[in-house]
């Protein structure tokens, strides 16, 4: 339906008509740089259109960060001539909004989901026919919800099916619905669901959902699939009286996959069961509230750091001062007081006129067969890669920084083993961008066709993708200290690569590991850090160590810096990682039919699973393990990862989720704590309130800027492990909160 998340890859579809001659050709969309409005990359797909024939080509298009918000113009080329053109609609989605991706045989019945917002942004449904999803995953990252049902998903085929798997490992959100058309919704996603679906069957109502959010539920009689728990939990069920002896009717089922979440309703996805039209939000607000953090997102944000870290080529070293100082010297005495003196001794003066001349020419000479040395006669592909893997995946996904680096001024052709490839973002020279790069599609991966590289220059790019890697395999679980207190255990083995430099991070704590050899193994044991924020990141995965001391140091360094959205830290999130150095990288970038060497190191960031608590533990989840959200705001709010600004008589309500492995079932204690910059001031500025699950009410808290115990917690904790917090200011009177966190006491 056009829409397109400004920072992820844009899949593309044209869809040609020939009723003339027979067309070869190509597919081109010209990309233009935002602030420059030069043009910075030509994507290209080749077409072959016989006469009377239709088909489809597929093109991804880079994010709009790179890119003019204008609608680009797709063009069909034929020897140099446009046949036909057209403006692409697309609708630009901001990274604060969320696009939910439709495929139903009713356009219409989730339309209501465009109401299902972030506070932070706006909601948008695309109907979506199957066949036409994109083969590769790159082209699904701009979608945050896929919702699946009364739909035939045998239409997938093995491309799309091994995509959309991807898609939710790296933290996509599938919802799958039941009811009449269960059986052919779930033919062709059944091994991603954690049910086994049965047959269907007929209820009078569901009234479990207007229990849960009491409100009213209109009469059925409702189609229901009988499932079977197979992985993962149960989120919603109905006592149901049922003449053959089974259990509760399961309405909602949920797993974990990789780093995303998979959905089952036992009902169709589209039906409203509610009796108010607005209280249907309500089952849809729970479902997507509890989307998986996708973990970190690796790529390049500062071209700048990128270009110069692909320039810094190992081995490749300028000639030191002190040797072009003894150089100059050798040829200033030469030149000069040498030539004289033997001109002299030899009483031939006047030979000055071809010696002087015969020096100069000689030096130039060897000032050009050293520099050509260093060189080197061949083209060298320097590739810095950043591969982030989730928990139990076997798919990775790749960012590189690449780059071409040439000992004399040619044009090269080259092949990149990947979806998508785009122009370094603020990266090389401006005669660079005057020449924009040219990508043509093709059934393997991408050719980069006429890339113009000067004499001892260096031009660069990025290539993102998906590949497949060896899992690390990993048996941790979190266990508790005497006081309470988290702490990781277990083992994990290298499957992968043998890893240099490799460190085990666990929210704000390391574990150095050093060298880790493929088919080696170490055990873990490191706590939480508690004030996460505290933590370098950098530094973790770098060491300390001075800019100039190492020059792989540097290399690193520039590119770890690269990857971060402002240049400084690493956002890795509250997950348990690990992270190394490798020379091999995936995604190979070649040079087409000219000799060429390549100098390749990856940064694997491999998320590891971990197992839950054990049932009766007693624990202390601290602030990184509960997930902040904003649910709600009204009036003048800013939010920001840090803190926020609320203007007078505005409010906003944070939604705290404990994450899954450690919710408790008996809570001892909530402690608030809030903190702002008017500590000073002995008016309170704000109202705080919390939401009391048991008896659905904003209770008024009798606190302030500090920490706080908060009398009766069981009250305000839900059975999922989510706190609603409100904050209001008052007439008059702004609030400038620093920060604000809960920690949860109690036992499993």
């Amino acid at each position: 339906d056009g829409y397109c998340h400004s920072g992820d890859w844009c899949p593309a579809q044209a869809i040609l008509s020939n009723e003339g001659a027979d067309v070869e050709g190509e597919l081109r969309v010209a990309v233009a740089e935002a602030s420059s409005r030069t043009t910075s990359g030509v994507y290209v797909r080749p077409v072959v259109l016989p006469a009377h024939s239709r088909k489809a080509y597929d093109i991804l298009l880079p994010p709009a960060d790179s890119m003019s918000r204008d609608r680009p113009v797709v063009q069909l080329v034929s020897r140099g001539k446009a046949l036909a053109s057209q403006e692409a609609a697309v609708a630009w989605l901001r990274d604060e909004d969320r696009l939910y991706g439709v495929a139903s045989t009713s356009r219409s019945a989730l339309n209501f989901l465009g109401d299902v917002a972030p506070a932070a942004g706006r909601a948008a449904v695309a109907h979506l026919d199957l066949a036409a999803l994109p083969p590769d995953p790159l082209g699904w990252e701009g979608l945050d919800v896929l919702i699946l049902t009364d739909v035939d998903t045998t239409v997938l085929s093995g491309e799309q099916r091994r995509a959309l798997e991807t898609w939710v490992s790296h933290g996509g959100h599938l919802v799958v619905g039941g009811g009449p058309g269960a059986a052919r919704t779930v033919a062709g996603v059944a091994d991603l669901l954690p049910v086994t679906v049965g047959a269907t069957r007929f209820v009078d109502d569901l009234a479990a959902l207007g229990e849960r959010w009491g409100v009213p539920v209109g009469r059925g009689p409702y189609a229901v699939s009988d499932v079977a728990l197979r992985d993962g939990e149960v989120l919603l069920t109905q006592e149901q009286e049922q003449a053959d002896g089974q259990g509760d009717l399961v309405l909602l089922a949920r797993r974990a996959h990789g780093a995303g979440t998979v959905d089952f309703l036992a009902f169709d996805a589209g039906l409203k069961p509610f009796a108010r039209w607005d209280d249907n939000r309500h089952l849809w607000e729970f479902i997507v509230q509890a989307d998986s953090a996708p973990g970190p997102r690796l790529v390049v944000n500062n071209g700048h750091s990128a270009h110069n870290a692909v320039s810094n080529v190992p081995g490749l070293k300028p000639p030191s001062m002190l040797q072009i100082l003894v150089f100059m010297l050798a040829y200033t005495v030469l030149i000069g007081p040498v030539n004289y003196l033997v001109l002299r001794k030899l009483d031939r003066r006047e030979l000055a006129w071809l010696t002087i001349p015969a020096l100069i020419i000689g030096f130039t000479a060897c000032a050009y067969l050293t520099g050509f040395q260093i060189r080197g006669g061949t083209a060298i592909v320097h590739r810095l890669a950043a591969v982030y893997v989730p928990p139990g995946a076997s798919v990775g996904r790749v960012t590189a920084a690449v780059g071409v680096f040439s000992p004399r001024r040619t044009t090269y052709d080259l092949r990149v083993d990947g979806a998508g490839a785009r122009e370094m973002p603020d990266g090389g020279s401006a005669d660079d961008l005057a020449r924009p790069l040219y990508f043509v599609a093709q059934p393997d991966g991408l050719t980069l066709t006429g890339l113009r590289v000067d004499v001892g220059g260096m031009r660069s790019f990025v290539a993102e993708g998906y590949a497949d890697v060896t899992a690390v395999d990993a048996d941790l679980r979190l266990v508790t200290t005497s006081s309470g207190h988290l702490r990781v255990a277990g083992t994990v083995r290298n499957g992968g690569p043998a890893l240099k430099d490799a460190v085990l991070i666990a929210g704000g704590q390391e574990q150095q590991i050093g060298d880790l050899e493929s088919g080696g193994h170490v055990d873990v044991d490191l706590g939480y850090n508690y004030n996460p924020d505290q933590a370098d990141t950098v530094e973790q995965i770098l060491g300390q160590m001075s800019l100039w001391q190492d020059p792989e140091w540097q290399r690193r360094n520039l590119f770890v810096r690269a990857l971060s959205p402002s240049g400084g830290e690493l956002d890795l999130g509250d997950g348990v990682y690990l992270v190394g150095w490798s020379q091999e990288a995936p995604m190979p970038v070649e040079v087409l039919d000219r000799p060429f060497s390549t100098v390749e190191t990856a940064l694997y960031v491999v998320a590891l699973p971990v197992a839950g608590l054990e049932a009766g533990a007693t624990v202390v989840v601290p602030p990184n393990l509960i997930t902040r959200e904003v649910a709600e705001s009204a009036g003048g709010v800013n939010v920001w990862p840090g803190g926020l600004h609320m203007e007078p008589e505005s409010l906003v309500v944070f939604r705290f989720t404990v994450q899954p492995g450690v919710t408790v079932g008996r809570v001892d204690e909530l402690v608030l704590e809030l903190s702002g910059t008017s500590e000073d001031n002995p008016f309170r500025p704000l109202t705080v309130s919390a939401w009391d699950e048991e008896r659905s009410r904003w209770d008024e808290l009798d606190v302030g800027w500090g920490r706080y115990s908060i009398p009766d917690a069981g009250s305000y904790v839900s059975p999922q492990g989510d706190v609603l917090v409100k904050l209001e200011t008052v007439a008059g009177w702004s609030a400038d909160v620093e920060d604000l966190t809960i920690t949860i006491k109690g036992q499993r």
